[in-house]
């Protein structure tokens, strides 16, 4: 992992610069394409993305506010994560990095690619 100062070697959202070429496939389409690309197949890394996330969360809420998020068992809310997947030399294994978690995420394009995103 290098070349952290160029966005458009590892950020997911590309529309930061006029005249950008973003390529936009749909979910099963890069299921495809990284299971061709790789040794691992890609339920086994969304498993370990999956895992990742609920460490993050209960993490998150171990302690009481204002140490940490409060429980509240009727509150609903949406997160969007920023991952990167880094190749493991030493054994050859693919390992999420979160980037970072947003609160309330911008889901145009979502909702613009998946029509059933919200249901």
């Amino acid at each position: 992992m290098k070349e952290f100062d160029d966005h458009e070697t590892y950020f997911t959202v590309m529309d930061y610069r006029v005249n950008t070429y973003i390529r936009q496939i749909d979910c099963e389409t890069f299921i495809t394409i990284f299971n061709e690309q790789h040794g691992e197949i890609w339920l086994s890394i969304e498993q370990r993305i999956f895992e990742l996330c609920r460490k993050i969360f209960y993490s998150a809420t171990v302690e009481e506010p204002p140490f940490d998020i409060g429980s509240c068992l009727s509150s609903r809310a949406s997160y969007a994560t920023d991952l990167i997947l880094e190749l493991k030399h030493n054994n050859n294994k693919i390992q999420p990095k979160l980037l970072e978690i947003n609160f309330a995420p911008n889901c145009q394009h979502a909702c613009t690619s998946y029509s059933t995103f919200y249901y």
